[in-house]
């Protein structure tokens, strides 16, 4: 019963996804569209030919997330996964991450749920979570570095605002990257911020609740799970080898993500932007991780728009670069993720849910 009404909530989510991109508002050549009427009336005018690469561009993008996590558990224990399962279970996460507003949190619980059949603690699952987003988020940041000289250098700036934000959203992620290492590096900071979190946590659900729930995490799993995460950096840091791989994969997967717009760029003869959509991407990931919609919906290409604008975009190639990828990414992860998601979900015996440790 549980998953099937878990099943039932999802598809609404996704029902409710489709209908607010599809039926946002756009303005392009002076004319008042939704987002569905502005990517046809956009698809009229671009290569469609070249549109057509974001399909394998998408694929490859999938697989290469799905690489970050799986070459890293090849090399430190005994795993072994098809890479059909890999390329699947990728694509489930994407989905997930997407159909579900928790800023990353449901495709980590997922995946918790998704790898217990290989014995993998939550902990562990979590370390590699962690490390494939920082790894990310660093290709990102040097990405963005580098894209803010270009645009210097070429001298199309309209805002510096967005070159001035970039430089912090990029220095901020470098900053937060080196105090995880700071806390994780000693297990007096482990205990302290096991101690710290779990009174916290259950503070605020005392609040909420007006003390009917008094404790909703034990500080013993707390601890058993800031633990796992620490025994992985440590073995990482006897064996640094087995992270090359990852990372090869994780600056790929970066750029695959700015590709999905840089080809819609080259569809309209604009492939000279791709600086500006390394700074805007930076700045609208920002915008869509605090944002509660599921994939930061809203916010997100707002975000975009502005930055490749501020940057020396013109306003119609920003807008039907932004319109046409979104489309086609909300359509290629329902398409490609929905169908495993769901086999996924009614085929194990066991619910889907949080981990709790």
């Amino acid at each position: 019963m549980f998953k099937k009404i878990l099943s039932v909530v999802t598809l609404l989510l996704v029902a409710l996804i489709a209908y607010k991109a599809f039926s946002g508002e756009v303005e392009i050549d002076g004319q008042t569209m939704t987002m569905l009427e502005a990517t046809w009336y956009s698809l009229q005018r671009i290569n469609i030919w070249i549109v057509l690469l974001i399909i394998p561009e998408q694929i490859l993008m999938y697989y290469a997330a799905g690489q970050i996590y799986f070459a890293f558990l090849r090399q430190r224990k005994n795993f072994k996964i098809s890479q059909a399962r890999l390329t699947r279970i990728s694509l489930e996460i994407n989905f997930v991450n997407h159909a579900l507003p928790s800023g990353g949190a449901s495709g980590l619980a997922y995946l918790i749920w998704r790898l217990k059949d290989f014995n993998i603690s939550a902990g562990q699952i979590s370390f590699i979570h962690i490390l494939r987003y920082g790894i990310c988020a660093i290709g990102n940041a040097l990405q963005t570095l580098v894209a803010i000289i270009i645009v210097l250098a070429t001298g199309q700036v309209r805002g510096y605002w967005a070159l001035w934000l970039a430089a912090c959203v990029a220095g901020g992620i470098i900053g937060l990257i080196i105090v995880c290492w700071l806390i994780v590096r000693k297990q007096k900071n482990i205990d302290w911020l096991s101690a710290t979190a779990t009174k916290f946590i259950n503070k605020v659900v005392r609040r909420l609740s007006r003390g009917k729930k008094r404790k909703i995490l034990s500080e013993e799993n707390v601890v058993k799970f800031f633990g796992d995460l620490r025994e992985d950096y440590l073995n990482l840091k006897k064996n640094r080898r087995i992270l090359w791989k990852p990372m090869a994969w994780g600056l790929f997967y970066s750029f695959l993500e700015l590709a999905t717009y840089w080809v819609i760029a080259c569809a309209l003869g604009h492939p000279e932007i791709l600086p500006q959509i390394m700074i805007a991407e930076g700045i609208a990931s920002v915008v869509g991780t605090v944002m509660v919609t599921p994939g930061g919906m809203g916010g997100y290409e707002g975000a975009f728009v502005a930055a490749l604008v501020a940057t020396g975009v013109d306003l119609q190639t920003a807008t039907i670069t932004v319109v046409v990828t979104r489309i086609f990414v909300l359509v290629g992860t329902i398409v490609s993720g929905w169908g495993f998601y769901q086999h996924a979900l009614m085929s194990r015996e066991d619910k889907f849910q949080a981990p709790t440790e």
